[in-house]
């Protein structure tokens, strides 16, 4: 038995076959459009009618640039960075402006209805203000009014520090 056919067809078969990535459009009588990249699956009756759409070999990988250059080769210049102008700090400036703005006026907002929830509270259990002792005060705004109290003075810091670094924006 003479093996050396076998041998030279396993060794065909191991070799890289030049790939390609043909696709084929088909519609079947259903007008159900079809595609696929191996002519065989499209139906014996729909064969003629099959289209191929694209035909190209897949992109190879483009080799990736020497570590260390070569001698001889001169590459060109990285690209620069563009240089932070001050047309962009005054832009920048201003957004941060207009953050602390909003954030002072949200802080604002906030203490003055903290600060409304307290008076309400203590108004409510002053014997002055409220000679008919109808002083009971929702359970949940009691809980508020504790929270609040504990909360202002830092909302209060807060809302300083804020306003301190505005007014080096002006």
């Amino acid at each position: 038995m003479n093996r050396l056919p076998y041998a030279i067809v396993a060794l065909l078969l191991l070799l890289p076959a030049a790939a390609r990535a043909d696709i084929y459009r088909w519609e079947d009588e259903a007008g159900t459009i079809h595609f696929t990249d191996n002519l065989s699956n499209v139906p014996a009756a729909q064969r003629g009618k099959a289209k191929m759409i694209l035909s190209e070999p897949p992109a190879a990988a483009e080799p990736s640039p020497p570590s260390s250059p070569e001698p001889g080769i001169s590459r060109p210049p990285a690209p620069s960075v563009p240089e932070y102008s001050p047309e962009d700090e005054a832009r920048d400036a201003a957004r941060e402006r207009e953050a602390l703005v909003s954030q002072v006026e949200q802080l604002k907002a906030k203490i003055a209805a903290k600060e409304n929830l307290v008076k309400t509270v203590e108004d409510r259990q002053n014997l002055i203000l409220n000679p008919q002792r109808a002083r009971v005060v929702n359970p949940g705004d009691l809980e508020l009014y504790r929270k609040y109290q504990a909360e202002l003075p830092e909302d209060r810091e807060r809302l300083q520090e804020l306003e301190s670094r505005l007014q080096g924006f002006k």
